[in-house]
């Protein structure tokens, strides 16, 4: 890895970066000098001119025998994840812009400033936020640029006693209507996004605020979103209270059938969820015991002539734990 550094009063600021690898792994430090800002434009593919008063550092040990070997430049399209240390706490205007192929960020509590159109033209998928102190980050910041499905894993006390959970924002987006005869326009708003995305409060994530949000995907998001919304938050119940644990489980329990389908469905198409494998997600759903008897026997059924025998498996050994068929006793 080649990286291209402007000296900063308190540190580095890291200006370009040319890898060999489409997942970029961001040093803490360059040199003697630690790597505390990310400048702007630095990934992206829509900078005009490039930098001249910058240094140069490689991280590779071996850097006189590569010399630049034909290293990429990793901007834009050819950029699939970042990793940002601990060590960077700003991130400057348009520093991802048009990267439309990067699906992961991973970053900190660390990050207190962001410029604005960091992530123009991104469709990130999934976030990752460490926190070595407390529990704002810059999560909310990154969701209000980002309209599609976010599947958010935030990792609390990170060199600690860690514990992490995944919850999940929805996609949203709006659409202008024309009303011709009140001459006016409507604004119609899709998905439950734009409502979960501000379930924040001074940059700290809401969970009380985040749970009573689920009667409203239930309503604007696909049945398949906001059975993952559920699943997220009963796999991972970081602060969950009880009453919204009913709400959730009712829901799932509700939709056990077509959440079956829909996992035979990703296994045929050789996918997985964002949450885990199709196989997990059954085995998390007969774990929890949140199949009733004729639900299971139904699963079972559609499971039989699928072909994916370490489901029907998962479900038999469920069904003879919890309903197991007793044997006729004849009295004379």
């Amino acid at each position: 890895m080649r990286i291209a550094f402007r000296r900063k009063e308190d540190g580095a600021e890291l200006v370009r970066v040319w890898s060999e690898s489409e997942v970029v792994k961001v040093p803490e430090n360059v040199g003697k000098y630690r790597i505390n800002s990310i400048a702007s434009y630095a990934f992206s593919n829509h900078k005009q001119v490039e930098d001249e008063d910058v240094e140069f550092f490689e991280e590779d040990s071996r850097a006189e025998e590569f010399q630049m070997q034909d290293l990429p430049l990793r901007c834009g399209a050819n950029l699939l994840e970042i990793h940002l240390p601990p060590t960077v706490k700003v991130i400057g205007n348009y520093a991802f812009y048009g990267c439309m192929n990067m699906k992961v960020f991973h970053g900190t509590d660390e990050i207190v400033r962001m410029g604005s159109g960091v992530f123009t033209g991104c469709r990130l998928s999934n976030v990752q936020i460490d926190f070595y102190e407390g529990e704002r980050s810059c999560l909310k910041e990154i969701l209000t640029e980002i309209r599609y499905e976010i599947v958010a894993t935030l990792v609390y006390g990170k060199g600690k006693e860690e514990r992490f959970t995944k919850i999940i924002f929805p996609e949203h987006y709006m659409d202008a209507v024309e009303n011709t005869p009140a001459r006016i326009v409507e604004t119609h708003y899709y998905g439950s996004g734009g409502e979960y995305r501000e379930c924040f409060y001074r940059r700290e994530l809401d969970y009380l605020k985040y749970d009573r949000m689920f009667a409203l995907s239930g309503v604007r998001d696909d049945e398949a979103v906001t059975v993952q919304v559920a699943l997220a938050r009963l796999m991972y119940p970081v602060k969950l209270e009880d009453a919204a644990r009913r709400r959730y489980e009712t829901y799932i329990r509700e939709h056990l059938t077509n959440l079956i389908k829909d996992c035979l469905k990703k296994l045929d198409d050789h996918e997985n969820y964002a949450l885990g494998s199709p196989v997990e997600i059954v085995e998390f759903i007969c774990r929890m015991e949140y199949f009733d008897q004729d639900t299971l026997e139904c699963a079972i059924d559609l499971v039989s002539g699928s072909g994916h025998t370490e489901v029907l498996s998962i479900l038999m050994d469920e069904r003879h734990r919890r309903f197991p068929v007793r044997k006729k006793k004849f009295v004379l």
